[in-house]
């Protein structure tokens, strides 16, 4: 409670004062002249047509517009004496400055008024680090369902084996997401904390590397989204498809033969004003549902673990010489599961976005904006595959809500503010009764599967933020924009996790218990850390150079307590916590310059660098994991958390160029470096009763340098494409925070590296292709294709169980995918239809995302033919069963047929 009255003081204190908010509007300025003797016009009228946003130009005939969101806009110019001028199709860009000269001509010609069709800025003169944007029409034309797919799109980004994004050689997790400028970040575990969906999306926005200081809680990137709003115009979309996945690959993915329409996906948008002046709205909701591609097959029921336990139990009181080597067969009649395949990583969503828009005596807006999401899926676990009826579900409901207003105080000046709360509840069960009957206890397999039995872990996690941030924007002459803000964000998490025991042996009729809160097996916790931040920047733009410069404050209160002797020995009443006392932990606070700069060599080229410190607080479930400070009996069973963690950070440097080719292509080469320290790890601890425990820390390391080359082609409105080329060297100590913790529990322990080595996404050569081909009005083809080289792995030496090799000394196999979007429009009694066909992975590619050690291969182990031949003679499971891995593979083909409507 104190904490949150100190948050509503700091609030009422700031809003009288400075606020910040990232970047949701561009700017366009430029010169206003006679055509024919060049000279300035003063006073000219310069607007956009459909807003109220204008200038007129001064003594030397310039002009500027600012707070302009993204968009197609027509610029009119006018001057009494001269024919009035129209600019249509000027594209504006968050964060960028669009130049647009106009020539007038004067009214003695008598030519009417004069209209410019405007191209797109072939060089982005005014850009100081690397950034791409994506329009929704580009969005809607790309083969791509989610976000993720159009940010793999981009150079210097790597997907990692298990899905995450690594931007630039970082570790996952460390971009930033925004919408409508404010961050939608999950600091609890790391990437966005809305489901984003792609029909939301104006424009997106990606930086890479450096960003101003405007941008925050970010080491190596930052994806900006400016969401859709209504109009002054009644209109919608019903979007149907459905499909499967289409694939040849039965002998990797069990079932994948059979087309039942396990894909469906449904999107509903309606849009337009709401009776009164100047107010709209924007509300869309989607529905997808996918079976996945991974199943099961039900040989085994819940129920069955304890007969076959017990008959295993009574087998191994007379094992005979043939069932100590090859196992014990486990008859059929015990097995009693139908055969059935049963989806193992099946998903249900459902997605909603509304937006009320209201514009206010001519010079305020409002924006609310709210998102809600459902999620119902399971992750496949391959020791249930004949057992999945066992795996439990999890469930996430998340919303948030923001309030932004936009207040121009004049044409030179506007402020905003946004008052944000989200809310992400993820809960993960089998059974929703923790002493449901059905729960049983579980045990392996010879071979590592399980025979029936039950997970029976359960948690309840909700993290929510109440937020208030903006910034004040001002154009203070013709060559500085001021931007200052702040930020305050209100953190709230409460944790509950519990393990319901089956005590007993496995093979007895399972007596259930829920543990009770002192025991390690049941965690409770509810913490509310602080963090504000403050920043200033200014962009100067002069005629040879542009320079961003920047200072960023950020501030950080975990509120939370840390134990004040690590190495207590347990209380004596439980046995499990730390009999020690507490103290508050430290507060922290990190000063972090920025500066970037563009230095145009010509009309047709322009230098860029750029430099900065970049922090960002880990993850929220590192540092208040086990708050409880319990720790397990036996051996390392115990990870604890860390309020005393220090924010990692990242120093980048970036140096690029961009060039005009004859017109018809633009290239932008990159070269980047990254020193990256204070990242996430672990320290083993040792109490003074003899227990060990692990403990979070700051104390990984690394460094990223890299190149890209990015080729667009400039020469057809109906062909347009880009390909760029990363090569990249990712170094450090560690690629898991967890590391030391497995390697302490490996048969004999592993001593962790000390030594910089390539970290598991350590990707050297991408490759990245787009081409879309078409009028977009009538028809049209998209096609993306990727390409990398693979990714590190540690090789082993399967005759011994020592290792001899560094880590991640060895190479996967390459990867390569293409997908595929075709569309036809059609006018049928004055609505617009369209239908298309998107086929991902249109190769049927076996790309390998995780390889065993022993042969690099995703398909099968190395084995000697003494420990092949005992295997052949397993009586319960196939050589081919125990070695197949279907999760060790990306996605097969999958291929989506669906119409929609606008009206």
């Amino acid at each position: 409670m104190r904490i949150r009255t100190i948050f509503l003081l700091m609030l009422m204190i700031f809003a009288q004062t400075t606020i910040l908010n990232g970047g949701t509007t561009g700017k366009i300025k430029g010169k206003v002249i006679d055509r024919d003797t060049k000279e300035p016009l003063i006073g000219a009228n310069v607007l956009l047509e459909g807003t109220t946003l204008g200038a007129a130009t001064d003594l030397n005939g310039d002009y500027f517009i600012i707070n302009i969101p993204p968009g197609k806009y027509t610029l009119k110019a006018s001057y009494i004496g001269y024919q009035p001028t129209r600019v249509v199709d000027i594209e504006v860009f968050v964060d960028r400055t669009t130049t647009r000269d106009v020539e007038l001509v004067s009214t003695s010609f008598q030519t009417g008024e004069v209209v410019i069709v405007a191209q797109r800025e072939k060089i982005e003169m005014d850009r100081t680090n690397t950034a791409s944007y994506i329009s929704s029409n580009q969005i809607e034309a790309l083969p791509a369902l989610e976000i993720g797919d159009l940010l793999q799109l981009q150079a210097g980004i790597v997907k990692g084996a298990s899905g995450s994004l690594h931007m630039r050689g970082g570790r996952g997790g460390e971009i930033a997401y925004l919408i409508d400028g404010v961050p939608v970040t999950d600091q609890y575990r790391g990437g966005s904390a809305v489901g984003l969906e792609n029909n939301w999306v104006k424009e997106l926005q990606v930086i890479s590397g450096t960003f101003n200081a405007e941008y925050g809680q970010a080491q190596s990137g930052v994806v900006n989204i400016v969401s859709k709003e209504g109009s002054s115009k009644f209109g919608g979309k019903l979007q149907v498809a459905g499909g499967d996945y289409l694939s040849s690959r039965s002998n990797i993915f069990m079932n994948i033969d059979k087309y039942d329409l396990g894909e469906k996906d449904a999107t509903l948008t309606l849009f337009g004003p709401m009776g009164l002046p100047d107010l709209s709205f924007y509300t869309s909701i989607r529905y997808s549902a996918s079976d996945g591609w991974l199943y099961g097959q039900r040989r085994t029921k819940t129920d069955d673990t304890v007969p076959i336990q017990a008959f295993i139990q009574q087998k191994q009181l007379a094992i005979s010489d043939d069932e100590r080597i090859y196992g014990i067969r486990v008859p059929d009649s015990l097995m009693t599961g139908d055969k059935t395949f049963v989806a193992m990583n099946p998903s249900d969503k459902i997605a909603f976005y509304g937006k009320i828009s209201a514009k206010l005596m001519g010079n305020l807006k409002l924006n609310f904006s709210s998102f809600y999401n459902t999620n119902e899926y399971k992750s496949y676990t391959n020791s249930r595959r004949y057992a999945p009826d066992g795996s439990r579900t999890y469930y996430g409901i998340n919303h948030n809500q923001i309030l932004n207003l936009n207040h121009v105080l004049s044409n030179r000046t506007f402020y905003t503010l946004s008052f944000s709360y989200y809310n992400n509840n993820t809960k993960s069960y089998l059974y929703d009764d923790p002493m449901d009957p059905r729960y049983r206890g579980t045990a392996h397999s010879f071979e590592g599967y399980y025979y029936g039995g039950t997970d029976n872990y359960r948690s309840d996690i909700t993290n929510s933020a109440l937020g208030i941030k903006g910034d004040f924007n001002s154009q203070f002459d013709n060559y500085n924009q001021l931007k200052t803000g702040f930020e305050i964000k209100l953190h709230k998490v409460d944790y509950k996790s519990s393990n319901t025991v089956s005590n007993g042996p496995v093979y007895k009729e399972p007596n259930l218990q829920v543990p009770a809160q002192n025991t390690s097996n049941n965690n409770l916790y509810l913490v509310e850390p602080l963090e504000a931040a403050f920043y200033i920047q200014d962009k100067l733009e002069l005629k040879s150079i542009i320079i961003n410069a920047g200072l960023r404050v950020d501030y950080w209160n975990p509120n939370a307590k840390v134990p004040e002797n690590l190495r207590a020995s347990t209380n004596p009443n439980d046995g499990i916590r730390l009999n020690t006392g507490l103290l508050n932990a430290e507060k922290r606070i990190q000063v972090s310059p920025r500066f970037g700069l563009a230095y145009p060599i010509s009309a047709d080229g322009v230098v860029h660098v750029s430099y900065g410190h970049f922090f960002q607080l880990p993850r929220f479930n590192a540092i208040f994991n086990n708050y409880e400070f319990e720790v397990e009996l036996g051996g390392l069973e115990t990870t604890m958390g860390n309020a005393n963690l220090k924010p990692e950070r990242t120093i980048a440097y970036e140096l690029g160029l961009q060039q005009n080719i004859m017109d018809l292509f633009s290239v932008e080469i990159t070269a980047y470096y990254k020193d990256i320290n204070n990242l996430l790890a672990q320290e083993i601890i040792n109490t003074t009763d003899k227990k060990v425990y692990a403990r979070y820390t700051n104390r990984d390391y690394g460094n990223v340098k890299g190149i890209t080359v990015l080729l667009r082609n400039n020469f057809s409105a109906n062909v347009s494409g880009s390909l760029d080329y990363t090569y990249q060297v990712a170094k450090g100590n560690a690629s898991d925070p967890n590391a030391v913790f497995t390697n302490f529990q490996t048969s004999p322990p592993k001593e962790s590296e000390k030594q910089v080595l390539p970290l598991d996404w350590d990707q050297r050569h991408t490759l990245n292709a787009s081409i879309m081909l078409g009028d977009m009005t009538s028809w049209g083809m998209s096609i993306t294709g990727r390409f990398s080289t693979g990714q590190p792995y540690t090789p082993s030496n399967p005759s011994s169980s020592i290792t001899t090799q560094f880590e991640n000394s060895d190479r996967k196999p390459s990867f390569y995918n293409i997908d595929m979007n075709i569309y036809k429009f059609f006018e049928v009694f004055g609505t617009r239809i369209k239908l298309y066909c998107q086929i991902y992975n249109l190769t049927d590619q076996l790309n390998e995302r995780y390889v065993y050690a022993s042969s690099g291969r995703a398909d099968y182990p190395f084995r000697n033919a003494t420990e092949l031949q005992l295997l052949k003679q397993n009586p319960n499971f196939t050589v081919e069963e125990i070695d197949l891995r279907p999760n060790y593979y990306s996605e097969p083909r999958k291929v989506l047929i669906g119409f929609s409507l606008d009206f």
